[in-house]
């Protein structure tokens, strides 16, 4: 298993991260915890949540959080592990409504803490944005909780880019670290924007992939399995209708074909592929993997082992809508 350093005064974090969003809820806590086992055992130290999940389901709010921090209680850990999750979600039936106000966001924070049954969360991030506030003053509150002890880090999930580079610059005049790591929809897939159906999630596009480029600010990767797309092209698998909406186009075609050919010359299954290609990039940058089989996990898992070819690499930004660019502005 590969470790990099996404901030000097943080451990060490597995180069894939597990995904825990249908924790305690669609999947029961004994699979959860047997998949945990499983993904602690090749190594894995990092796990990412977030206090909205499965709250779309009856009885579902904070079971992820809560099936999480009861795996590491039972197998005394928490000291070994890396948590992440998120907070500042608006309810799921006002979307409009932003929920970042210092009390909003507070409220979660403790939640979370309760839910995870500890003292402090390794990396909180800020799961939407609110324009309204500046954010410097998001900024203050957020090393309010720091300085508390409460957090050890914060990042920033579904963000524009004006509003990081707000951010960072704030930070600077704050003369704090501000935020480390940007979580955003990111994967070896071009997507097809417009089906998307939450418009307040944010997905990488070319000026907010140059700007990590320039930055180095780390990324976790959410959706980095495509849903599964490419996996299930290849092996024959039905693709759903809304999968297929958001995913079926000329470039992915090409990606395909690539994957097809490498799958077989490297011996590697595509899942490991394409979470080795967010591992690939030249900014820290590592991938939420969610598994609801623990063949998947099997077969992703090979990526934390695996380095993607420089050649492949250049190939596929040779296709990807938002990278065509970047080897003639960095040349």
């Amino acid at each position: 298993m590969k470790y990099l350093k996404l901030l000097p005064s943080l451990p060490d974090v597995s180069a894939l991260c597990l995904g825990t969003v249908s924790f305690g809820s669609k999947m029961p806590q004994k699979d959860a915890y047997a998949q945990m086992d499983r993904f602690a055992g090749y190594g894995g130290n990092f796990f990412d949540t977030a206090r909205v999940y499965a709250d779309w389901l009856p009885g579902g709010h904070g079971a992820s959080e809560k099936c999480l921090g009861g795996w590491a209680k039972e197998r005394k850990c928490r000291s070994r592990v890396i948590f992440s999750t998120k907070g500042g979600h608006p309810v799921l039936k006002t979307m409009n409504v932003p929920r970042m106000g210092k009390n909003d966001l507070r409220f979660d924070l403790e939640e979370s803490l309760k839910a995870l049954q500890t003292d402090y969360i390794d990396i909180y991030f800020l799961h939407r944005d609110d324009v309204s506030k500046p954010a410097e003053e998001i900024l203050l509150t957020m090393e309010e909780f720091k300085k508390e002890g409460k957090i050890r880090q914060y990042g920033f999930s579904n963000w524009t880019l004006p509003r990081m580079i707000e951010a960072k610059e704030a930070a600077k005049r704050l003369a704090v670290t501000g935020f480390i790591c940007d979580q955003i929809r990111f994967g070896l897939a071009d997507l097809n924007t417009a089906e998307i159906s939450d418009k307040t999630t944010v997905s990488m596009d070319f000026p907010i992939f140059n700007w990590h480029l320039k930055t180095k600010m780390p990324v976790m990767a959410y959706t980095s399995s495509c849903n599964g797309y490419f996996s299930k092209k290849l092996n024959g698998s039905s693709v759903s209708p809304a999968i297929e909406k958001i995913y079926g186009n000329q470039n992915n075609k090409k990606i395909l074909e690539k994957l097809t050919q490498w799958e077989k010359s490297l011996k590697i299954p595509a899942a490991a592929l394409v979470a080795a290609y967010v591992m690939a990039q030249d900014f820290p940058a590592v991938p939420i993997a969610s598994f609801s089989a623990p063949e998947q996990l099997e077969e992703t898992i090979k990526a934390a082992d695996f380095n993607f070819p420089v050649e492949f690499l250049a190939e596929i930004n040779k296709i990807k809508e938002f990278t065509t660019n970047i080897t003639k502005i960095h040349e």
